[in-house]
Parts: C-alpha cells; sequence; structure tokens
C-alpha cells in the first residue's frame, strides 16, 4: 500500500465546482432555452426606435422583463451574467441563420444585440484589457457577455457584407461616453442620494443624462436608474420618488471619488455582487445591467472598493453615551449593550460623510427597528428598541435636523420602540421594509 494518502476525488470536483462558481461561471439551465427564445420573439414582434438611447432602453426593458419573470419564478437560479452571455449567443445565431435564408426581420435582431452590446456591463478597469479566457484558463467556458456580444456583432457585420448595419463596430466598443461632470443631490435626512452624469455618443454633445437613486437607510443599495432627456428631469423624477423628504434638495457638485463611493454597488464583482433581495420593482430589474455599465463608464479607473467610505463610524457608541450620561442621572447597565446593538443595525456602516451616519430618516429608522426584532431574543431586542427614541434625537441633534424632518423622525421611532419583542414571537417577513423606491 502507498503510504500517501489518496486523492478524494469527490473532494476535489467540489473544490472545482466552488471555483468555477466563484470564477464566475454557470453552467446552462434547462429553461434558459425557452426563456431566450421569448426574448428574441418579442424583439422580432417590436417596431425599434433609429435613436441609439431609445433602442438601448428597449432592449433593457425586454431583457428586464424576463430577468423579472424569471426571477420570480420558482426553482429557476439566473446566474445574470452567463444568461446575458448566453443570450448574445442566441441573438447571433438567429441572425446569422435569418440573413442566410434571406428573411427581413434581420434588423430587428440586429437592434436587439445592439442593445446588449451597449447595456452589456464591463469589467473591471484593472481586467478590461484581458479577455475573460485569458483571465481563467482553466475554465475556458467562461466567457463575459460584452465580449460575446462584441464578437457576435463583429461576427454578423462580416457577414452581412455589403448591407448597411448602423451602428458601425466602433460605436459599439465605444459606447457611451460621459459629457460633463456628474451631479448630486441629497434628501433633508442625508441618507438618500442622486447621482446623474450626462452622456454622448461618438464624443458629441449630451445625448441624454443617467441617474442613480441610492439608499442608505439599511445596506447601499441603488434603489432606481434610468436614462432621462435633462437633469431637470431626472432631479424632478427623484424628489416624486423620495417625497417631502427631498422637496427642497438642489443640484450639486459630485466629484470623482464621491461618485466611486456612492455607487460602489454597482463597482463590485463575483457571484455576490450578482446577488438579488428578491423583490425588486420590474423598472429597476430592467436597468439591473445598464447601470452597472454606466457606472463603469462613468467612474473609469477611479473603481472604489466596497468599504472605501471615508467616514469611520466606530466610536458613534461611545459618543451617544456620553450624550446619554449629560441627560439622565445615571446610565442603567443595560443601556451600553443597547446602544451597541442599535448601532451594529444602523444604515450600512459605509458612509460617504458624516452626515450620512446621523441621517435618522423614518426609513431607517424602521429597517433598524425590523432588525434588531429579526436578529435578537428579546432579552436584547426590547432594550435597543426603547433605546431607539433618544439614539433618534442624538442623531437629530448632531445632523442639525429641524421641524418637520425632525417630527417625522421622533414619531417613527416611538413607533419601533412601542412595538416590542415577544418570546413566543414567530419570526416574520416584513416585504414593507423593503427600500425599493419606498418615500423617507
Amino acid at each position: 500500500m502507498s503510504g500517501h494518502a489518496q486523492a478524494d476525488p469527490g473532494r476535489a470536483a467540489a473544490f472545482r465546482e466552488l471555483a468555477y462558481s466563484l470564477a464566475g461561471g454557470a453552467l446552462p439551465e434547462a429553461w434558459w432555452r425557452d426563456s431566450h427564445e421569448r426574448i428574441l420573439a418579442r424583439a422580432r414582434a417590436l417596431t425599434w426606435p433609429a435613436r441609439l438611447a431609445d433602442l438601448e432602453t428597449q432592449a433593457c426593458q425586454i431583457v428586464g422583463d424576463e430577468f423579472y419573470d424569471r426571477l420570480r419564478s420558482p426553482g429557476t437560479g439566473l446566474h445574470p451574467a452567463q444568461w446575458l452571455r448566453a443570450l448574445a449567443e442566441e441573438t447571433g445565431g438567429a441572425l446569422r441563420a435569418t440573413l442566410t435564408r434571406g428573411a427581413d426581420d434581420w434588423q430587428k435582431l440586429w437592434a436587439l444585440l445592439c442593445g446588449l452590446a451597449l447595456m452589456a456591463p464591463r469589467p473591471p478597469a484593472d481586467a478590461a484589457e484581458e479577455p475573460a479566457h485569458e483571465r481563467f484558463p482553466e475554465f475556458p467556458d467562461i466567457k463575459d457577455p460584452l465580449e460575446t456580444a462584441l464578437a457576435e456583432a463583429e461576427r454578423f457585420a462580416k457577414l452581412a457584407g455589403h448591407r448597411e448595419v448602423p451602428p458601425g463596430l466602433g460605436h459599439l466598443i465605444d459606447g457611451w461616453r460621459p459629457a460633463g461632470e456628474p451631479l448630486t443631490a441629497r434628501d433633508v435626512y442625508g441618507s438618500r442620494r442622486l447621482v446623474m452624469a450626462p452622456f454622448s455618443y461618438d464624443g458629441g454633445a449630451t445625448d441624454h443624462w443617467y441617474a442613480w437613486d441610492i439608499d442608505l437607510c439599511w445596506i447601499d443599495v441603488v434603489v432606481g436608474a434610468g436614462v432621462f432627456a435633462s437633469a431637470e428631469d431626472a432631479l424632478g423624477e427623484w424628489r416624486e420618488a423620495v417625497g417631502p423628504a427631498a422637496s427642497g434638495t438642489v443640484l450639486s457638485s459630485c466629484r470623482p471619488g464621491l461618485t466611486a463611493q456612492l455607487l460602489a454597488p454597482c463597482l463590485r464583482t463575483g457571484p455576490l455582487a450578482d446577488m438579488l433581495e428578491g423583490n425588486e420593482p420590474r423598472d429597476l430589474i430592467r436597468e439591473y445591467y445598464r447601470l452597472r455599465r454606466r457606472t463603469r463608464d462613468l467612474t473609469g479607473s477611479a473603481d472604489a472598493a466596497p468599504g472605501s467610505f471615508p467616514f469611520d463610524d466606530g466610536h458613534a457608541p461611545e459618543a451617544f453615551l456620553n450624550w446619554y450620561a449629560t441627560r439622565h442621572d445615571e446610565v442603567p447597565v443595560a443601556v451600553p449593550e443597547a446602544a451597541a446593538i442599535i448601532h451594529e443595525e444602523w444604515g450600512p456602516h459605509e458612509y460617504p460623510d458624516e452626515r450620512s451616519f446621523y441621517a435618522c430618516s423614518p426609513h431607517r429608522i424602521e429597517m433598524a427597528a425590523h432588525l434588531i426584532r429579526e436578529s435578537y431574543v428579546a432579552d436584547h431586542a426590547n432594550p435597543a428598541l426603547r433605546l431607539l427614541p433618544e439614539w433618534t434625537q442624538w442623531c437629530i441633534e448632531r445632523a442639525g435636523l429641524e421641524a418637520d424632518a425632525a417630527a417625522r423622525s421622533r414619531e417613527a421611532a416611538r413607533s419601533a420602540a412601542s412595538a416590542l419583542v415577544h418570546d413566543d414571537d414567530e419570526p416574520t417577513a416584513d416585504n414593507d421594509t423593503a427600500p425599493f423606491r419606498r418615500q423617507e
């Protein structure tokens, strides 16, 4: 008998499968082909606009609607990047088959392929010059969606010969370019942010604006995004979505570092970056790929790694306890732990500035209370819930919040403190606490 331990084939296969997944690989699912066929059929049935931004938006809607429906279908793991890559291959194959048959609907499939090439996310700056097969030589079937869409477009353009196939390949490769400095706005609390930037085609004048609606009440998450004709249109739509807390907000310049920090959720890569909560609205899913693509186009090499926000909130519990001690004759023994629990569940712990930490919108208070109830037993949750009104008052004073906005926060904290945890309570799913496009 050999003195060397025999390799365990099952364990080796499991490690390889894990490495394949972490590299972004996903084996085709049985339902992928039907899913792609539905997209192709819809593309053939629609009239495609001539304006490129509108064409791209229509492609986003077609792909996003199918994505949304599959996301809500039981038993379907979507694997967004490889599903999109396979769609680009299916579209290219259908295009070539249409041309071979002499059919006259190839223009509609070409429009879809152009839309896919324009919406597919770019790889990170440090990987942009290295094709996927070189980044992962041990997994040659892992392909980048953008590389695939562009390769399919180039293949078809050569096959089309004398036929006119606008836009040219150079335009698809370059995509949209930032046409000016990004702008930002914040609501009165400081936890809801708008980022927008002008984009041009072929280096010309501004064609449209793209905007991201970012909620920092729970995790830093993009809750809305889309194309707008002007900065004023984007600001108006955002104010309506956010509600009274954004009624008086104004736009200001957004420096590159802050832009990358606020858009950090769109810059993350890897399997965890593809995770979805599951109750995203249809309009957001329609922008799932494009909001990431435009972020890369806007930030370029100014990528911000998650957690790179400059404000350090580690001192907050101690600062709160010092404030608490000035208002009370004594500090009960349960207060320090309760403050630590609130701090743990208070927002994303990644803040672009100090004001964002002290932001105490009703939504953030409700989310913190929800997470406390779901994460702690009654003996630990209830002291934290009872302390929420004073934590909120501390934040109000630090943020300089006034009038109606402060009153709404105090009322939200009092309401949260009145809904205590009982030992026999069963955990419940609370979809109303989700951040997507809710008013502050």
